[in-house]
């Protein structure tokens, strides 16, 4: 089964602007094995940058469902693409927005071939955009995001339930919320998803690349 890691860099201080090339540069050659796919989530701030990392896969933090023309303040799939952004994540717990906003980003995505991951907060809200058909459901309570104690060991039965609402209709899921190492992969992977989310347990530590390498490390 393949695996998948995304790497939020939210806006800390040392993965945006003028640092984001140097933190990204930590990350070109890195050994991770063929079966583990990782993608690092820009902040809209840095999205010229993707094209200088060709051998890096880049997703947004947000999207919006407008076209090229008056959107002062939001951008397009379609300007994404153009910066070499492969994909997004919407509905982030730092950026919620309406459930209209969901599908009518997510139709507009699909029809372009463009992955959108959507972040939930409950097993029901999971469920309730599975027929829209997501490239994966990230599920994160929001109690547990930026913290010390991962969900798979706060509550690893409702990532079960997740998982198993999601694979009634082949939606793969993602495990957020306080993700940190190898064990919360591992454990992540044993209750059923597909991979991790992580943000702070990779961008904030003080050897980001050892960090991100240990946690992929799948024995």
């Amino acid at each position: 089964m393949d695996k998948t890691v995304i790497v939020n860099l939210k806006h800390y201080k040392v993965s945006s602007g003028n640092r984001c090339e140097n933190f990204l540069s930590k990350f070109i050659g890195m050994d991770n094995p063929s079966d583990t796919r990782i993608v690092f989530a820009l902040n809209p701030i840095d999205f010229r940058i993707a094209k200088s990392f060709p051998e890096l896969d880049f997703y947004a933090q947000h999207v919006y469902s407008i076209d090229f023309g008056a959107g002062t303040g939001r951008y397009s799939i379609e300007s994404l693409m153009d910066f070499g952004i492969e994909g997004s994540l919407l509905n982030h717990s730092e950026m919620r927005v309406p459930e209209c906003q969901i599908i009518e980003t997510l139709d507009k995505a699909k029809s372009m071939g463009f992955p959108i991951v959507i972040c939930a907060e409950s097993p029901s809200e999971a469920e309730k955009y599975l027929a829209i058909g997501p490239e994966y459901i990230a599920y994160e309570p929001p109690e547990l995001i930026g913290g010390n104690v991962s969900v798979t060991s706060a509550n690893p039965e409702i990532i079960r339930d997740v998982v198993e609402k999601c694979a009634k209709n082949s939606v793969p899921v993602l495990v957020g919320a306080g993700v940190k190492n190898n064990h919360d992969m591992k454990k992540s992977l044993e209750l059923g998803a597909r991979g991790v989310l992580v943000a702070s347990g990779i961008v904030l530590s003080d050897d980001p690349l050892a960090s991100l390498t240990s946690l992929i490390e799948i024995l």
